[in-house]
């Protein structure tokens, strides 16, 4: 028997430090068959519906279609400096296109957006953006020489995915990086740069440059296919990242490529200390997630936010991956000592609550939830034969995975299905018994 419930879940956000605000004004003097969608990427932790804790928040503040619309316009709170996605979309097939059309295209271009900006961009003819406000340098830079991240340049470089040898892509990826420098000192030499910007192009010019090389060379171990590394091959790979990587401030955090890198850095060398199971080569265990915290506080010590971001990072790890809450408890109480003022303290406490009450043999908690057909559903009510319960944010998704199960069980196992996802209408899901 299978049912179908749907949850209501509450996203908390912290809202109460938002004090002032910026606004982006985007137009076209002709008509113009593109939509601009602007997305505030802020690095931080926070509560997310489906996920759990989320290192990054992506917000969509508005979406212009400008094949209708000849201008708009967007205010939106920010009170540090953020990068903004601004998402490029043609509404033509582009099937026929080669690489550099492709690329004025559809592409996502990076803002550069500081409290109280007021910028107004321009679309002319073949797409190409004009810049009015007090950040115009910044946007023009990134505009020339930044797109979201480093792979977005392969089409230019004429990466061709069936071949394992592109050694034209790592020239061309360090002709760019080459690039960036020059004109970076070049724009530096003109005017003074805001600290987190500097550390934000310098970080990401240092990490991509060699993520290029990680990845091609990746390609050529693997030959194309979709093969598991042995250790020697992964160790020479992260060995590109030890040998490369460095701390920049802390300012850094506002790009992800470096981001990612600090992970990578803070944890191969555990790794290579508590390798992960044949069975699953991506999960750690209680004793390596341990000392990545520990490892993080260490080696972060003079990197105050960066420090705290990887140790949130491993605590909430450790409270959702490991079976146990006992290295999850023993690096929460480190965690609400050393970062008293962090806001997802209440979370984490709620979370390692309700997991020590599901251990095996305890009983569930009741709840009660609406059926599709908006009656109200208790756990207890469901009381009689064995229960499967399934939280899913994709229905669709998720409930394949549980079909061999749903098919050997027949009608002795009960099958309930949890939506997590708000806003699904009722008519999408059904009950099945």
């Amino acid at each position: 028997m299978k049912l179908f419930l749907t949850g209501l879940l509450t996203l908390i956000t912290f809202t109460g430090w938002a004090q002032t605000t910026a606004q982006i004004n985007i137009n076209s003097a002709t008509e113009v068959d593109y939509v601009y969608s602007l997305t505030i990427e802020r690095v931080r932790f926070h509560e997310t519906i489906g996920v759990g804790l989320a290192p990054t928040e992506y917000e969509t503040i508005d979406v212009f279609d400008l094949s209708f619309q000849k201008d708009g316009s967007t205010t939106f709170e920010v009170t540090k400096p953020v990068l903004v996605r601004l998402n490029i979309v043609s509404k033509r097939p582009t099937n026929n296109l080669d690489p550099t059309e492709m690329r004025q295209e559809s592409r996502t271009q990076l803002l550069y957006i500081t409290p109280g900006e007021e910028l107004t961009i321009t679309v002319n003819p073949g797409n190409q953006l004009m810049f009015a406000g007090k950040t115009v340098p910044y946007q023009e830079f990134l505009q020339d020489y930044f797109l979201e991240n480093h792979y977005q340049y392969l089409p230019a470089f004429r990466f061709d995915p069936r071949k394992i040898d592109n050694p034209r892509i790592i020239q061309q990826s360090d002709s760019l990086a080459q690039l960036r420098k020059t004109k970076y000192e070049e724009l530096r030499a003109t005017l003074p740069i805001d600290e987190v910007f500097d550390n934000y192009v310098r970080a990401t010019t240092h990490v991509e440059l060699y993520q290029m090389r990680v990845t091609v060379r990746d390609r050529e171990i693997r030959q194309n296919t979709p093969v598991r590394l042995t250790p020697a091959q992964r160790k020479e790979l992260d060995q590109i990242t030890l040998s490369n990587f460095k701390l920049f401030p802390d300012e850094a955090l506002l790009s992800l490529p470096y981001w990612n890198e600090l992970q990578s850095w803070i944890l191969t060398p555990i790794t290579e200390k508590y390798p992960p199971s044949k069975a699953n080569q991506y999960l750690l265990d209680e004793a390596a997630v341990s000392e990545a915290y520990t490892a993080s506080t260490e080696k972060l010590r003079e990197y105050p936010k960066q420090q705290q971001y990887m140790n949130t990072y491993w605590l909430n790890y450790a409270v959702t991956a490991l079976p146990s809450v006992k290295v999850a408890k023993s690096l929460f109480a480190d965690f609400r000592e050393r970062y008293p003022d962090s806001p997802v303290k209440e979370y984490f406490s709620k979370l390692i609550s309700a997991k020590e009450k599901l251990e095996k043999g305890e009983v569930a908690p009741d709840f009660t939830l609406l059926n599709a057909d908006s009656t109200a559903v208790s756990l207890s009510s469901l009381r009689g034969k064995p229960l499967c319960v399934a939280f899913a944010f994709n229905l669709k998704q998720h409930e394949p995975a549980l079909r061999l199960v749903e098919d050997v069980k027949g009608d002795s196992v009960l099958f309930v299905y949890i939506s997590v996802a708000p806003g699904i209408p009722f008519s999408v899901v059904s009950i099945k018994g």
